[in-house]
């Protein structure tokens, strides 16, 4: 029985070529293929978590980041300084919930400076 690559080894090898300059659809259509055809299907959450992270190890960022109202192009600028890209991948979402602020997840940490969450903050303290 041949060995099992590991997530790490393919998300490396996903990172690589993405960085490389291979195509988005080219790469996530082979990375498929292969989870199919090793009946690791299961896997494809945690293999995308892997390979944003090892993305992020190589200063391309894909943050996930909601906020109240629409970033404009500075808020956008601000949010690659602060989690250090050399190339940022925004998930945007509107969601009027929150009520002001933003929270920014990215490989491995989340800042939450919404005003939702300090309201739940304050109410917790006082209790």
């Amino acid at each position: 029985m041949p060995n099992r690559l590991s997530r790490h080894k393919i998300a490396m090898y996903a990172a690589d070529k993405l960085v490389g300059g291979a195509r988005l659809p080219e790469v996530v259509k082979e990375v498929a293929a292969f989870l199919v055809a090793t009946r690791r299907t299961r896997e494809l959450t945690l293999l995308v978590r892997d390979i944003e992270g090892e993305l992020a190890e190589r200063g391309v960022v894909v943050a996930d980041v909601m906020s109240a109202h629409a970033l404009t192009a500075e808020l956008k600028q601000q949010i690659s300084q602060l989690v250090g890209a050399k190339q940022l991948q925004l998930r945007e979402t509107v969601d009027p919930s929150v009520l002001g602020g933003m929270r920014i997840d990215i490989p491995g940490k989340r800042f939450d400076g919404t005003l939702r969450r300090k309201l739940t903050a304050l109410t917790e303290a006082k209790q």
